[in-house]
């Protein structure tokens, strides 16, 4: 039954129709947002924020450039593909590389877009004509031919393009000016959140077919991820990051990316951290599961549900007030439960976290901010201790924050090794570990709203255990 399903995923696949009639109906009970209210809204609190930030600083414009395409190789003629720049997107989802955006103290945003008259490419479009309402737009014949007055401030990366329209170098990139716009993408709008909303929903029917067609079959890592994009309408180029689509001992590697080809075996686990993008913003879901009989698979279901249990208690933590640091560091003393539940260590909670042990099974950070980018700006305000050297976000929880909250446990071999030899070694049980690391490693990972109400989660449609 398991390679009848697979072979007709992969002729489903090729001819375009597979989860059709699963993906309809989801389209159908898509969020309904008033678009042209939000994003209006969005860009008047935006409008007069810059009008704060500019007199502040005591400049009159800002200007931002939606971005310029990257060469591969310097002897080569093949670009990457194009992304905005994400300062830009805050404004508006146009992905075009031929625009500018003037913000003035005062007036309404003027867009500048470049006549387009080359028969290589596409022009980009304002497809949302809710866009319309929130700026005066002008057709340029080129951008370089504007001028701009010398009390202007410039964010992106074409520098020559803002010295041909009158902007000074100094006045480029600057850290206070860029400093100010990636603090004020840290803090939410509603049209932001909902956003993001609609694109957690869009990755929930994404892991609900991978999930199904993990447990039905014995799909290879490659089809798995071809099923991930056709649930979700969604390119590799369209995606938010990389999927990481990983079975058995490849849930070990943080970012695996190299999927396999060949069919899984029958008794395996899976590690599925893919997510999805709406008007430029992104969700980042990571979810575990485990198939099959015998008491390993049920001691590693065990400690998918101690993970799932604690990260449930890190998503409550999250409140206006809390350091981000601290949840970290208790998910560390959550998780030393689930490794001495789960007979991998056999000291103390608190041995296990001040000797170092959990940080083998979980060297990563706690997680993130979210946003434009998916390792978003803005809240790394300080370097956190060195035992988290990898930690991205040492804020304090703000109303409106977005993050991750993605705690896991991996079986490393490199660091698993290192910390056998070591003095600590024997409070590790060897022999759990060894048949344990064939299911490589659990993360499971939701996108969070700090609200003072508490944390609102973003990505409940997506199934868990």
């Amino acid at each position: 039954m398991s390679s009848a399903r697979l072979n007709d995923f992969k002729r489903s696949a090729s001819s375009g129709q597979f989860f059709e009639r699963s993906l309809e109906p989801s389209l159908e009970r898509r969020p309904k947002f008033d678009w042209v209210a939000l994003h209006k809204s969005h860009v008047e609190r935006l409008a007069k924020a810059w009008d704060v930030q500019l007199e502040e600083v005591g400049l009159e414009t800002l200007v931002i450039h939606s971005g310029q395409a990257s060469l591969k190789y310097s002897m080569d003629d093949q670009h990457w593909p194009f992304v905005a720049t994400p300062h830009f997107l805050h404004w508006l989802p146009l992905h075009g590389q031929r625009a500018l955006l003037v913000v003035k103290a005062g007036q309404v945003p003027k867009l500048y877009i470049e006549k387009h008259d080359s028969f290589w490419d596409s022009p980009a479009a304002l497809s949302q004509n809710w866009c319309r309402e929130s700026f005066e737009i002008r057709e340029v014949a080129r951008l370089h031919d504007l001028r701009m007055t010398q009390t202007s401030a410039f964010i992106g990366d074409d520098i020559k393009l803002a010295s041909k329209i009158g902007i000074l170098p100094e006045n480029c990139n600057t850290p206070e000016i860029v400093s100010r716009a990636d603090f004020l993408r840290t803090l939410k709008s509603d049209f932001e959140v909902a956003s993001i909303h609609v694109a957690n929903e869009t990755a929930a029917r994404g892991h609900k077919a991978v999930k199904e067609l993990f447990e039905d079959t014995d799909a290879s890592e490659f089809d798995l991820h071809l099923a991930y994009l056709r649930a979700t309408g969604q390119t590799e180029f369209g995606l938010p990051y990389g999927n990481i689509v990983a079975l058995g001992s490849h849930c070990a590697v943080l970012h695996h990316v190299d999927y396999g080809r060949v069919s899984a075996r029958r008794h395996e686990s899976m590690l599925l951290d893919a997510g999805a993008s709406c008007n430029g913003y992104a969700s980042d879901v990571t979810r575990t599961w485990v198939k099959g009989h015998g008491s390993d698979v049920e001691i590693f279901q065990q400690m998918i549900r101690g993970v799932d249990a604690a990260q449930r208690k890190l998503v409550a933590s999250v409140k206006v007030g809390a350091l981000y640091e601290d949840l970290h560091n208790s998910a560390h003393y959550l998780l030393a439960d689930v490794l001495s539940a789960s007979g991998i260590i056999n000291c103390s909670s608190e041995a296990a976290v001040n000797t170092g042990l959990t940080r083998v099974f979980f060297p990563h950070g706690l997680g993130h901010s979210l946003g434009l980018q998916v390792h978003d700006v803005g809240m790394k305000t300080k370097k956190p201790s060195g035992q988290n050297k990898f930690l991205r976000n040492t804020s304090e929880m703000t109303q409106g924050q977005v993050v991750t909250i993605e705690p896991g446990l991996y079986f490393i071999p490199s660091l698993l090794q290192e910390a056998l030899a070591s003095t600590h070694g024997s409070s590790i049980d060897k022999s759990q570990v060894e048949r344990l690391s064939q299911f490589g490693g659990i993360r499971i990972e939701d996108d969070i709203l700090a609200t003072d109400a508490g944390a609102v989660n973003l990505s409940v449609s997506s199934p868990r255990i």
